[in-house]
């Protein structure tokens, strides 16, 4: 073979690979990236494709100054009941609550500080949990999870009296709107 043929099978090798790589980025496939929240959502989120490995932190979350002074958080444990503080913090994002339909009015941010990857796939599981309180009992009409997490919410506190089933998204809960007083995450 000589050097210009070798050349030309260099040339051929190459134009194809750059030909291969420029159909791939046309088809769209380019990784994970993210979308933001739909744009009725009062306070958008970060959220990431299913395929992402990249989970939703509390630091992600964008809630505006306006959101942000009707937004109380509850950092929950597995095994646990009860809010462990009420101050924003470091964690992963398992579940928000809402006081109106379609994910507006004051909000329940649920985190977990010692989670870096998302919940379990089944649901028998205690990924912790708690009563709204005096001031949210009540008064919730749509939810959102994220990370692979679930939640269930109940009618009374403690997680006794007559439930959910689990909920991974609602923008109304229908027969369970405004009914609930405590909640659980798996």
């Amino acid at each position: 073979m000589t050097i210009t043929t070798q050349r030309r099978t260099v040339r051929a090798r190459l134009a194809a690979v750059v030909g291969g790589l420029a159909a791939i980025t046309a088809l769209g496939v380019a990784g994970p990236t993210a979308t933001a929240a739909p744009a009725d959502d009062p306070a958008p989120v970060q959220v990431q494709r299913v395929e992402s490995d990249a989970p939703v932190m509390v630091e992600d979350l964008k809630i505006s100054a306006k959101a942000a002074s009707t937004t109380d958080y509850c950092a929950v444990l597995d095994g646990t009941f009860g809010c462990k503080n009420a101050k924003p913090g470091t964690g992963l994002v398992v579940a928000r609550l809402y006081q109106n339909k379609n994910y507006g009015g004051f909000q329940v941010v649920v985190f977990n500080p010692k989670y870096k990857v998302g919940c379990t796939s089944g649901t028998g599981d205690n990924e912790g949990g708690a009563n709204l309180g005096t001031a949210l009992s009540n008064r919730i009409s749509s939810v959102k999870t994220y990370n692979s997490c679930d939640v269930k919410l109940y009618n009374g506190n403690g997680k006794t009296g007559a439930s959910t089933g689990w909920i991974d998204k609602s923008a109304l809960l229908s027969g369970f709107n405004d009914k609930a007083n405590s909640f659980r995450i798996s």
